[in-house]
Formats: structure tokens, sequence, C-alpha cells
């Protein structure tokens, strides 16, 4: 027990420290959007680099061994290539997760000191089991779209209560499927961020208006092959006990789209600003101890993002020095309209970023390398289509592939093996998503002006 607390205090020690780090990014960042300056800009990457550094340390091992062969990738791209200034590029693109990230994770700390979360807790015992795994579906996706994962760790102590385990495969399977159907159109995934940072033209309001088209595919077809028995009174029962959720995400969403569309902040700059500012007013108004709670939850939380920054500071380098190679441009050039375009293009990408999550590779690297290709030519995919593309097939792998969080969480949240949630109709469901979900992106593709 001796040797496990010695081990235990190091560890909390970088926790800390790494939070620490977070937090110092966070406040530069934050301060950049109000008023760019370039020791801001040093002073901020400085922090980065010194919590990627203890990341490598405390990153599980695929995480790691993952990060190292992109960042050794991109480093012998950018050599060969002769941009290596794409390398600092795309840590300067990556600071920015540093803002965006804490700002999410103050959403989620303030969320669960809200008594509206206690409200939504209540009102169950009158749910069969088809309602109980309905509720948990489309609560998964509400509270999943502004606490992402976290919605799991808040739902699944409440719905499983007293379950088996065969009921709770299924509950868990609901709430993965409820958190990936979110991933299509909320600006609070990293999914949205990181993509659309990707091919910067695109408003976030452009993106999530296709995205929720892809939602409601996933719910319906959700509901369809694993509780179509409930039906009229029943689903609205299941789904009205969600109602304390509605005005606080509309407010926050909104706020999130005005900032963006109004003020000329990208999605990422407009979650990092705005969200702290609706948590701040919030917690004001709930008084200085819930303030206290959820600043303390927020900030022990910074020191568990060592695995999310390691990939996204890994892929946003790769993805700055994949769209700096003349030899990408040239690529974009010469395979168009010839090999592939247009919706042939579309299933392409999504069976393939798809088929590389099953195998354990990360949606963001195969999008970070693919999509500033294809944005960089005349391929016959608007941009706002390309952009919910690899977002769809982002999400839709984190709903079936058991490498993925919302996978890996429900199983922990839900108390389930891990792979008892990629069952044969979960990956039925996966397929006739993938093959509906391309379908109405071609169609949307081919409503809009092609860039």
């Amino acid at each position: 027990m001796g040797d496990a607390f010695l081990k235990a205090a190091p560890a909390a020690r970088l926790a800390k420290l790494s939070g620490a780090l977070l937090a110092a990014v966070w406040l530069v960042e934050l301060a950049r959007i109000v008023r760019p300056a370039p020791p801001l800009a040093t002073l901020g990457g400085a922090a980065l680099a010194a919590f990627v550094a203890l990341a490598l340390v405390r990153a599980n091992r695929h995480i790691r061994a993952l990060f190292l062969v992109v960042a050794g990738t991109s480093a012998v791209m950018a050599w060969r290539g002769g941009v290596p200034d794409a390398l600092a590029a795309g840590f300067g693109r990556a600071q920015i997760f540093g803002a965006f990230l804490p700002s999410v994770l103050f959403l989620r700390a303030t969320a669960e000191a809200s008594p509206r979360i206690a409200r939504l807790r209540h009102g169950l015992g009158g749910l069969d089991a088809a309602g109980a795994q309905n509720w948990t579906l489309y609560g998964s996706h509400a509270l999943g779209a502004v606490l992402n994962v976290g919605a799991m760790s808040i739902l699944a102590p409440v719905v499983s209560r007293g379950a088996g385990e065969a009921r709770r495969e299924g509950l868990a399977s609901s709430s993965a499927r409820g958190v990936g159907t979110a991933v299509m159109w909320s600006p609070f995934f990293i999914a949205m961020a990181f993509t659309s940072q990707l091919v910067p033209g695109v408003a976030v309001w452009e993106a999530m208006s296709v995205g929720v088209g892809l939602a409601a595919i996933g719910l319906a077809l959700s509901h369809a092959l694993f509780t179509p028995a409930l039906r009229g009174a029943a689903f609205r029962s299941s789904v009205a006990q969600l109602g304390p959720l509605v005005a606080p995400m509309a407010i926050v969403v909104a706020a999130v789209v005005a900032a963006n569309a109004f003020v000329g902040l990208n999605g990422l700059q407009s979650v990092a600003l705005v969200v702290p500012a609706c948590c701040l007013a919030y917690l004001a108004a709930l008084g200085p101890e819930a303030a206290r709670e959820a600043a303390r939850r927020a900030f022990e939380s910074f020191g568990r993002l060592a695995d999310e920054l390691l990939i996204v500071a890994g892929a946003t380098i790769l993805a700055a020095v994949v769209a700096a190679l003349p030899s990408a441009h040239a690529f974009g050039a010469a395979v168009t309209p010839g090999l592939v375009s247009g919706f042939a293009l579309i299933v392409a990408l999504v069976f393939v970023l798809v088929a590389l999550g099953q195998a354990g590779l990360h949606p963001m690297i195969g999008a970070g390398i693919v999509v500033p290709v294809i944005a960089a030519g005349p391929f016959g995919v608007c941009h706002a289509v390309l952009v919910e593309t690899a977002v769809f097939a982002w999400g839709l792998s984190a709903s079936i592939s058991m490498w993925t969080l919302p996978i890996v969480a429900a199983s922990i949240s839900f108390n389930v093996p891990v792979r008892s949630l990629v069952s044969r109709r979960n990956l039925l469901f996966g397929l006739l998503y993938a093959l509906a979900g391309v379908l109405y992106l071609g169609a949307v593709n081919a409503a809009c002006a092609p860039t």
C-alpha cells in the first residue's frame, strides 16, 4: 500500500501541474481572441508545449504511440516537401484547442452543479424497458450535445439502477448512439471544431444545418431498429422527461451560433469565448458555493485531457503539413475529375474513415490527411458538405467502434463489457446509417453549388 501511495503522489502532482498549464493556455487564448498579440501567442505556445510534454508521460500507450508516429510522419513530410514552417504553423493552430476543450469542460462542470440535472433524474419510474432505452437515447443526444461523453456519467446511475446486464447493454448502446448522433451537429464536439478548422471558409451554422439532418436520420433509424414498438403516447412520455434541458441548451447553442455569424469569430473561438461567459452568468445566479464547486471540478478535469490534446495537436500539425505540401495541391488538381469526385468521393470518404476507425486509427488523423487535399481542388463537393462528410464518418465511427471514446465511456458508465457494444445489430445500424447518410449528403451536395 505504501508503494502504491508513493506512485500515486507523483501522478497526482503531474496532474495538477498539467491542469495549471492548461488553465494558463485557456486564459491566454481567451485574451488572444479579444486582443491578438504576438507575445500572447508565444506565451500560450510555451504553456501548451509544456502540457504536451507532460501528456507524453501521462497518456495511455496507444495514444502516445499514435502521437509519436503522426508527429514523426509530419516532420518527415514537411522537410522532404520543403515546408518545415508548416510544423510550427500547425502547432499554432492547435493552441485554440487549449481554450476550446477547457471551455467545454467548464460547461460540463457548470451543468453538473445545476439543479436542472436533479430534475432530469426524476420521473423515470413509469417507463418500461423500451421507454427507458428511448429516454437514454434522446437524453444522451440532448445532454451529450453540450457535455459530450460526460452525459453518460450523469444518466447511467439513474436509468440503469437495478437493471440486469442485458438491459444495461441495451442502455449503454443507446447512450453511445445518442452521443454519436449529437456529434453530427453540435459545435461543442472536437469533430465539428477540428474539421471546420480544416476548411476555414465554412461558417459553423452552415455545417450544423447539414448535420441536423444527419442526426435526425440516425435517431429515426435507431428507433426503427431498437425500439420499434414504442409509439405514440409512450414515446412522447419518455422524451417529455427531457424538458429541463431545452431552455439552457437553446441559449448556449444560440449564443455560440450568434458569435460565429455576427461577431466574426470562427467556431472554435465562439465556443471558447461564449461558453465561459454563459457559465459565469449562470453560476452567479446559483451562488458562490455552486461557482466554487464548478471551478473545482473543471480544474480537476483539465489534468485529464492528456490523450485528447495529444491527438488534437498531432492531427492539427499533420493537417497543416498536408495542406502546405505542393504535392497535395498537385494531387488535388490531378485527380479531378478523372479519379473520383462528387457523390462517389463522399461515399469513399465516409467508408474509408469509418474503416480506419474500426482498425483503431482515430478519424481525426484520416480527416486531417484527406480533407485539406479535397478542399484545395475542384472535387465537386460543396465545402459545407465536405465538413459534414468528415464529421458524419467521425460520429458514425464513434457510435460503433470499440476504439472510440463514446463506446468506452458507455462501457464504463453502464458497467458492461466493451465488446458487448459492438454487436451485430449495432453494426447493422452502422451500415444502414452509412448508406442513408451518404445518400442524404449526396442530395444536399447536389442542391448546393459545389466548390
